[in-house]
């Protein structure tokens, strides 16, 4: 792959989403978004200022990477052309700096190799080259005590780790594995504590039964993994980690990895002992983020299994959850609707998410002041055929990383919300 600079300044297009980067593999053409019939659902955008979380627009400029060009591919052995369009890339999360400006990491393809992109001001990204290796996916990202930027994900069938001081540029460093029988190990998740980082995953084939898998660090370069728990971990993947008053709170999945039939939640005094929570509330859920509220105790969002509905839940400590009832507003007529990331911004919190009906999807988030209620955000034509995955604040309200023209092309895009 070769890292160029031509700017995404109009209509972006999307962004690879984990599952599709695995299998998809770029291989369908691109059509421009159209308004499909399930967008008169949707709330039409409303006059007067632009509200923090409800409003959202494209950032100036998002450098791409020269990776397809919109030709048929060479080697292509069946009958029919396949369009790749130039440009695609994957998101996957986005920090701000405590010094200013914000770093976002991912991947592209052809060869899935590992790229991060840094911007001063929110509003203009630069890309880099995180370094050669294929197949590996950095999925999370967070930042130390000290500064220290970390990034998680996978390589081939191994965990693997990441430091920088600016984003920019990045050192490798190996994770150690439990086991020794070549069964692909994770990471899916990475926060940051008072004494360092905490890292969540699983390990287990790319289909089938895994397990939830823990490593911690002090400084993001040397891992130790957390000791195999045959109760804790069994049948689940860690997707997001938090810390909470003097510990740690992890959500994530239930389920093989082609059939998820609920959501859980583990607490730890320190990174290392954990302690799973079945609260019923989980039950045919997914929970995939989670945050401190400002309001009190922790919000964890998702979706049902099946993705009719974005579901939020509230804990007071990360051991007893209440499951938010449902409402029209995180709900998509005939469709699909989910959450994907959430944060805490003042005194609400902002998920962020997709809705979609026969194809195509459109960007969304919701805001919330008790994480029960949840209001939907307004539908700009910049969120039509797009996807958002991930959001930080700044800039100075919130900015989103995400993804245009899915499920056929992804490339990258990232759009900001005004502060208040």
């Amino acid at each position: 792959m070769t890292l160029d600079r031509p700017r995404v300044t109009s209509l972006a297009l999307g962004l690879f989403g984990v599952a599709v980067a695995l299998l998809a593999l770029g291989c369908e053409s691109f059509a421009p978004s159209t308004a499909g019939p399930f967008t008169s659902s949707l709330p039409a955008p409303a006059s007067g200022p632009p509200s923090l979380g409800i409003d959202w627009a494209r950032v100036a400029s998002v450098d791409r990477p020269i990776n397809n060009e919109a030709t048929v591919a060479p080697d292509y052995p069946g009958n029919h052309p396949i369009l790749r369009i130039q440009g695609q890339a994957t998101m996957s999360d986005i920090v701000g700096l405590s010094g200013g400006g914000f770093v976002a990491v991912g991947y592209a393809p052809p060869d899935w190799v590992p790229v991060s992109w840094t911007s001063s001001n929110g509003s203009d990204w630069t890309i880099h080259s995180i370094e050669p290796s294929a197949f590996t996916f950095p999925v999370s990202l967070a930042v130390g005590p000290t500064g220290t930027l970390s990034a998680v994900g996978r390589s081939g069938h191994m965990p693997v780790a990441w430091t920088s001081t600016d984003g920019a540029v990045w050192d490798r460093h190996s994770v150690p594995v439990l086991g020794d029988d070549g069964v692909a190990e994770r990471m899916t998740a990475v926060t940051a504590g008072p004494h360092g980082f905490v890292a969540g995953g699983s390990v287990g084939p790319e289909l089938f039964e895994r397990r939830a898998r823990f490593w911690s660090s002090a400084d993001g370069v040397t891992w130790t993994p957390v000791p195999d728990d045959p109760i804790a971990f069994t049948n689940a993947e860690v997707r997001a980690i938090t810390p909470f008053e003097d510990g740690f709170v992890a959500v994530g999945i239930v389920g093989t990895a082609q059939d998820h039939t609920g959501a859980v939640a583990w607490t730890s005094p320190d990174g290392v002992t954990w302690t799973r929570i079945d609260d019923p509330a989980f039950d045919g859920g997914e929970a995939v983020a989670i945050v401190r509220a400002p309001f009190g105790g922790l919000v964890a969002v998702g979706s049902q299994v099946d993705r009719r509905m974005a579901l939020a839940w509230t804990s007071p400590d990360g051991r007893t959850w209440i499951r938010a009832p449902g409402e029209s507003s995180r709900q998509h007529e005939g469709g699909f609707a989910w959450m994907t990331d959430v944060v805490a911004i003042d005194d609400i919190v902002i998920g962020v998410g997709t809705v979609q009906g026969l194809q195509r999807g459109t960007a969304m988030s919701w805001v919330s002041r008790d994480g029960v209620s949840w209001e939907r955000s307004n539908t700009h034509p910049v969120q039509e055929g797009a996807e958002f995955y991930a959001i930080a604040p700044g800039g100075p309200g919130a900015l989103v990383v995400g993804a245009f023209g899915a499920p056929d092309s992804y490339v990258p895009e990232v759009w900001i919300s005004p502060g208040r």
